[in-house]
């Protein structure tokens, strides 16, 4: 029988993300609301606003990493398929709040 000892470090963390994962969602969507809001508006984001928004894009960047690199560890079948599950949903997420923040101008 497979040694899965890994799992259970992993596990610690990946209740932090599961927790996590639906406020970010609700955030990277506000974000999209908001760069159309103002493109239509023709007026900048507050500076609040940009700043929270850069925060989201980066704290989601380093659980994009954190997943890929668990995925690389010895971990159990049904582990590994939840990490590709949350990876999935946090790169879909990126790609949308890459796009925002590209409208936005947040990065310039």
């Amino acid at each position: 029988m497979p040694d899965y000892s890994a799992d259970q470090a992993v596990l610690s963390q990946v209740e932090t993300l599961r927790i996590a994962l639906p406020t970010w969602v609700i955030s990277t969507v506000e974000l999209v609301e908001l760069a159309e809001n103002a493109e239509r508006a023709a007026r900048d984001i507050n500076p609040e606003t940009a700043d929270r928004s850069r925060r989201l894009i980066v704290e989601v960047a380093e659980w994009q990493q954190k997943l890929s690199d668990w995925q690389k560890q010895p971990l159990s079948p049904r582990l590994l398929a939840e990490l590709r599950i949350l990876k999935a949903t946090l790169d879909a997420s990126m790609d949308e709040a890459n796009a925002a923040a590209g409208q936005l101008k947040l990065f310039d």
